[in-house]
């Protein structure tokens, strides 16, 4: 009997396993959506082929600037239903050296360079109009190719910065276009500034030698504020030092502002004893003052941040005061054991990067109450140089990892602090990677691509790469920030079969055009020959 038994048995074993299988894949191809999201998708068009897009919306209107070989395609597009007007696409010459695209109160503008000129022209979202180019940028000295600095916060972030910078004022109302003198290595550094107002009228414009030698001063971030004072901050070296090296050899960081009158240039100290600055960006709190705010570290050891700081400029541009508060022991302490435990089960590598090394920051959310959040991420770039008869070749791979969030309050406590975890990979550059952030409602958003097996994944465990570019199941997912509780959820928004089964690898999510009511706007790919626009919400 338990012979003829048998063959029954095994059956229903196999239609149990091929059920839970089916359910399994079921939920993998389609995870349940948040209900907190609406989306709405147009009709698709053909797809124009560019080594890079931008979009620029404004009301119900939307460019699309994308660049080819030797020319840009501009397509123009109806936001209430998500259409191209076919008969408003535009193609002109590119005239130089394509450098970027941006948003500037409201209005399309494109900058190119030919050698050392950079030039802007205006592009309308609404007519097929594309301005004569203004020339922005000039100089009779020798221009150097590399502008030095080091951050791309707030520019066009990813990319290498060439001669010229182009960057808004925290209003979007003003303009700066930045560049570097060629001089000696033991000479002063030598930088232009031009400050243009939104219809690119000039406001000021002068060239500045930095207060230190070359080889001691690294320039790090820079920015306009809304009156169009030009401010940076740079580490300073030790005499010493025999490179430019933040792990090996002693600095400090100072900060510079610079207007066109008076000229003297005022400097100061970001002052944090037994710690040093690693990673930090210029920006304008609520109450209107410059601050410079990011990820420090003890002296003794400089591989990981060990804390978060912010220090306020008051109007004549010194620093006036510092918040600053390292990660708690017990959050370090726990990390490390979940890491420990996590390479213990074989899930990672002992080699790995360490939990908080390597950290970048992506934007700093200032509150009304002088408390602030610092939303940063794991970012680096690894080279890889091979050698043949034909010569060496160096190739790269780009990291964009595990988002660190933190809210810090005007006494300089912890309030709540976060390692979400995400590893994205690619050999393009950033691409699809790395995330997008806003604030609506006491809630932060942080949008970004995954794989959808870290659906299902805690906090706690090691995530599934993504790599950029790879034909994969995919979705836009969302971690949901609590401002005040720091309580935190992750959440798929939408996946592509929701999108006509378009290709959200393609998505270049940090190029998305967010709307005043933070609708955003990105162009999905169909995988064929056709694009199309996806409008995502937050529901009403």
């Amino acid at each position: 009997m338990n012979l003829d038994k048998t063959p029954s048995v095994l059956k229903m074993k196999h239609l149990l396993f091929l059920t839970i299988f089916l359910c399994g894949y079921s939920y993998a191809q389609k995870p349940i959506l948040s209900k907190d999201f609406d989306f709405k998708i147009g009709e698709k068009y053909k797809r124009i082929k560019s080594s890079s897009s931008y979009y620029v919306a404004s009301g119900n209107r939307m460019v699309a600037i994308k660049k080819g070989r030797k020319d840009m395609t501009i397509q123009r597009f109806s936001l209430e239903d998500l259409k191209e007007e076919v008969k408003k696409r535009q193609v002109i010459e590119d005239k130089g050296d394509f450098q970027t695209v941006m948003d500037l109160n409201g209005k399309a503008v494109a900058f190119y360079t030919i050698k050392d000129k950079a030039y802007a022209q205006k592009i309308s979202l609404t007519g097929i109009i594309a301005e004569k180019p203004i020339l922005v940028g000039s100089d009779k000295e020798n221009i150097n190719n590399d502008v030095g600095f080091k951050s791309t916060y707030g520019f066009d972030a990813g990319g290498r910065i060439n001669k010229f910078v182009f960057k808004k004022s925290f209003d979007g109302t003003k303009l700066l276009v930045l560049f570097r003198v060629k001089t000696a290595n033991d000479k002063a550094d030598k930088i232009g500034i031009s400050v243009y107002d939104s219809s690119l009228k000039l406001i000021w414009s002068r060239k500045v030698k930095l207060p230190y030698a070359n080889k001691w001063l690294e320039n790090e971030d820079f920015a306009i504020d809304n009156e169009g004072s030009f401010y940076m901050t740079a580490s300073v070296f030790s005499s010493n030092a025999e490179e430019k090296n933040k792990l090996e050899y002693s600095y400090r960081t100072e900060v510079f502002k610079i207007k066109e009158n008076p000229k003297e240039i005022i400097k100061s100290k970001i002052e944090l004893p037994g710690r040093s600055i690693m990673d930090a960006v210029i920006g304008l709190d609520k109450q209107g003052k410059i601050s410079v705010s990011g990820f420090y570290a003890k002296n003794d050891n400089k591989v990981e941040a060990t804390g978060l700081f912010s220090a306020k400029l008051d109007d004549s541009g010194v620093v006036s005061s510092v918040i600053k508060s390292d990660i708690p022991a017990t959050i370090v302490q726990d990390y490390a054991l979940k890491r420990e435990t996590r390479i213990n089960e074989g899930t990672q590598d002992e080699k790995d990067k360490l939990d908080f090394e390597s950290l970048k920051v992506n934007n700093v959310v200032y509150n009304d109450d002088a408390s602030f959040v610092i939303l940063g991420e794991q970012r680096y770039v690894e080279s890889f140089t091979t050698s043949s008869s034909s010569g060496s070749r160096t190739t790269y791979k780009y990291y964009y990892r595990d988002v660190i969030a933190s809210k810090i309050s005007s006494e300089g406590d912890v309030k709540w602090f976060h390692r979400l975890p995400k590893y994205q990979t690619g050999a393009r550059g950033k691409k699809s990677m790395s995330y997008i952030n806003f604030k609506n409602l006491g809630k932060h958003y942080l949008f970004y691509i995954d794989d959808f097996t870290n659906l299902k994944r805690s906090f706690d465990e090691y995530p599934t790469r993504y790599f950029d570019g790879k034909k994969e199941f995919l979705y836009l997912t969302s971690y949901t920030i609590d401002d005040a509780t720091g309580e935190v959820i992750k959440e798929p928004i939408l996946t592509g079969s929701d999108i006509r089964n378009s290709r959200l690898d393609n998505l270049e999510v940090y190029k998305a055009a967010i709307l005043p009511n933070q609708d955003m706007i990105f162009e999905a790919y169909d995988g064929k020959k056709n694009n199309l626009l996806l409008k995502v919400s937050l529901a009403k």
